[in-house]
């Protein structure tokens, strides 16, 4: 069992902010997509074809922020559960284009509705107002990030650095940035 935080003053740091809202983000989706035979990932997959319609597995990957092998293993399970199908691309012979199946549809249907009482739960010290704010405020910062992802694709040896990407030093691996320079953890 976790033990509680002590009281005091909430941290200003945003990566452990960031994180410590994922971490409750996700266990609420677990425990409701579990009954459905989904995870998180599966989920993603999901409505993000309902949302944008056929997709490549790579398109899939980049837009979904999952790598591009673990995509493979994630859509061979959901065509194996019949929720996606591949189609050969049309104008790529040596690609597939990933459908949602009508089984995949209904499906995704029963996790939104499932999910949405996730969404009350985790934003429930927000009103109205501040839970879109802070929707908006997430989407600009994912389509950043995302449009830094393609601009800079990562290379074969390790992560990009978004600061290097402009120029910047950044500090070596297994070297800590002095504490005025790690604002985001």
């Amino acid at each position: 069992m976790r033990k509680p935080a002590a009281p005091g003053k909430q941290t200003g740091r945003v990566g452990q902010l960031l994180f410590v809202v994922q971490q409750a983000a996700q266990a609420l989706a677990v425990k409701r997509l579990e009954p459905l035979g989904l995870s998180p990932r599966a989920w993603g997959v999901l409505s993000t074809l309902t949302e944008s319609g056929p997709l490549t597995q790579i398109d899939l990957a980049a837009t979904t922020s999952i790598d591009r092998t673990a995509m493979v293993y994630l859509i061979d399970e959901l065509e194996a559960a019949g929720l996606v199908e591949r189609v050969r691309h049309p104008q790529d012979r040596r690609a597939f284009l990933i459908h949602l199946t009508p089984a995949g549809q209904d499906v995704r249907e029963q996790a939104a509705a499932a999910l949405a009482g996730a969404v009350q739960t985790l934003l429930a010290p927000l009103d109205e107002a501040e839970s879109q704010h802070l929707v908006d405020l997430l989407a600009k910062v994912a389509a950043h990030w995302q449009q830094v992802s393609a601009d800079h694709p990562e290379p074969a040896d390790g992560p990009t650095r978004p600061s290097a990407a402009r120029g910047e030093r950044t500090a070596s691996p297994g070297r800590r940035r002095p504490a005025a320079q790690s604002r985001s953890s």
